[in-house]
């Protein structure tokens, strides 16, 4: 199987789809949508949650001083969009009432949007800020507000996923054991990080390793139901026929499941602390 590189998940699910591709990770909330329009598409795993932050201008110090500001986000209808009104519920904040939520482009444009305060906060990770040092002030991280976001899933056609099935089986061993490998060897993790991202600046590196492959990636990468029901329930509020799918015609965490309950997973990691 090879492993290539698309931009974008609105070029990798027609090439999913068109059989270019036979696994993707890729979109959740886009997987969604393609589903409610007759695409048989399975979500069987994820890279764990995005670890946004909502940063604030300096001067914003608290949740209640938000009110009355201009919050950025990449497009509406995208994950951070949703992952952001979510957070605004939970420190109390009605989104588009008690703050204006504007779509501001990627990351690095919605980063100089808030140095210029065209923008007074956004949901972001902090490599941004540590790529793009400025004065801003890490209000809230959402994982610790119970909110998880899932946004890349991998994701295959309901086809693949059952004929043949030894190839995704395969697959799964190999991200099982890769993501362990990442987990239990700081040195190859980052040196993967180097090569594919061209950086060598060591404090970014170590910031990739503990926030996503140690912080984010879960040993066991099983999809959370109650995730994909959330992106349901965001999405199905523009489309009826988002909010006709169910959760068990999209999801299947079955593979992933097998391997922890038969023991593969936890015997990667003793074999990593034996040093075999």
């Amino acid at each position: 199987m090879e492993l290539v590189y698309i931009p974008g998940a609105a070029t990798a699910v027609p090439a999913l789809l068109s059989n270019d591709l036979q696994i993707v990770a890729g979109s959740a909330a886009t997987t969604l949508q393609a589903a409610s329009q007759g695409a048989k598409l399975v979500i069987f795993g994820t890279f764990g949650p995005t670890p946004y932050i909502l940063f604030t201008r300096p001067e914003i110090k608290t949740p209640a001083q938000l009110k009355g500001a201009t919050i950025g986000i990449s497009r509406t209808g995208s994950s951070d969009y949703y992952a952001l009104r979510r957070a605004l519920q939970k420190l109390g904040l009605a989104p588009d009432r008690d703050v204006k939520i504007v779509t501001s482009g990627d990351a690095s444009v919605r980063w100089s949007a808030l140095d210029k305060n065209l923008i007074q906060a956004t949901l972001t990770s902090a490599s941004t800020m540590l790529r793009r040092p400025i004065q801003a002030n890490p209000l809230v991280e959402l994982i610790k507000l119970g909110i998880e976001d899932h946004g890349s899933a991998l994701v295959t056609t309901r086809e693949f996923m059952t004929s043949p099935v030894q190839t995704v089986d395969r697959f799964v061993r190999a991200f099982v054991e890769a993501i362990a490998l990442g987990r239990t060897n700081n040195r190859i993790s980052k040196s993967v990080f180097a090569r594919n991202l061209r950086e060598s600046n060591e404090a970014y590196l170590d910031f990739l390793q503990r926030v996503y492959v140690l912080g984010s990636i879960p040993k066991v990468p099983l999809y959370p139901p109650e995730i994909l029901r959330n992106f349901i329930s965001d999405l199905g509020e523009e489309s009826p026929k988002v909010r006709a799918l169910s959760v068990a015609e999209i999801l299947d965490n079955s593979l992933i499941r097998r391997l922890d309950e038969d023991g593969f997973i936890d015997r990667l990691y003793h074999q990593k602390r034996e040093g075999s």
